[in-house]
């Protein structure tokens, strides 16, 4: 209770934010179909960008999974290209500080990713490994963390269970549909009411900054198939 009341007195609206934003990034769990099914519910949505964000409660946990999908011009690889610009990962996916390619090889890749995070919480980082699978033109990139390949960092909680799958699909009249879809354990002392309060705004949030970045000429006509 003592921890609460800090929290409480310490942190504003936005710095919840800010905690919710940080944690939901490639934090997905591999889900192969689309929230129709029990469980799911519609949590936010706005129709003029076509997104919408459903959340879920998690068997054996206190957090929630999350799936966000949104539809707009361009292609799968377009928007992989977007994915695979690690360097540029800060600008759309909200709160990451730092993110870098450690190495790729073939279809995979591993990702060192840092979080930064308000008072009274510290900064997360975690290394994943992505594989890339596409099949009859829908690319799919399945994220989960993994242990080695970079030390780590003093005064940083190394978050060891994430996953995340984004699945790139193309549709009618040069769209492309894009899921997302997500699950973490955070690690440390984050309540899960702070976690899972605002899940959804933090969802809607990295969708519109990776709708605003395929404008990008940088991503644009790109190759069918990407080195």
């Amino acid at each position: 209770m003592a921890f609460l009341r800090i929290f409480s007195e310490r942190l504003s609206t936005l710095a919840v934010r800010y905690v919710l934003a940080a944690l939901m990034v490639f934090s997905a769990a591999v889900v192969h179909s689309e929230p129709a099914s029990d469980g799911w519910r519609l949590q936010r949505q706005e129709p003029e960008r076509q997104i919408r964000v459903y959340l879920q409660d998690r068997v054996g946990s206190q957090y929630r999974d999350v799936y966000a999908v949104t539809t707009i011009a361009g292609s799968p690889q377009q928007i992989e290209a977007i994915l695979r610009d690690v360097a540029a990962m800060p600008q759309w996916a909200s709160r990451v500080s730092q993110a870098r390619l450690i190495k790729r090889q073939g279809n995979s890749a591993w990702i060192y990713i840092q979080y930064k995070l308000p008072y009274p919480f510290k900064a997360r980082e975690v290394v994943v490994k992505s594989e890339r699978i596409e099949s009859k033109g829908v690319i799919t990139i399945r994220s989960q963390a993994v242990r080695g390949f970079a030390r780590d960092t003093p005064g940083l909680i190394r978050m060891q269970s994430v996953r995340s799958s984004w699945r790139l699909t193309p549709i009618d009249n040069g769209n492309v549909k894009i899921e997302l879809w997500g699950a973490a354990e955070p690690g440390g002392l984050v309540p899960a009411m702070v976690y899972n309060f605002n899940l959804a705004d933090d969802a809607l949030q990295t969708l519109r900054q990776l709708r605003r970045m395929s404008i990008r000429e940088k991503y644009q006509d790109k190759a069918d198939t990407l080195p």
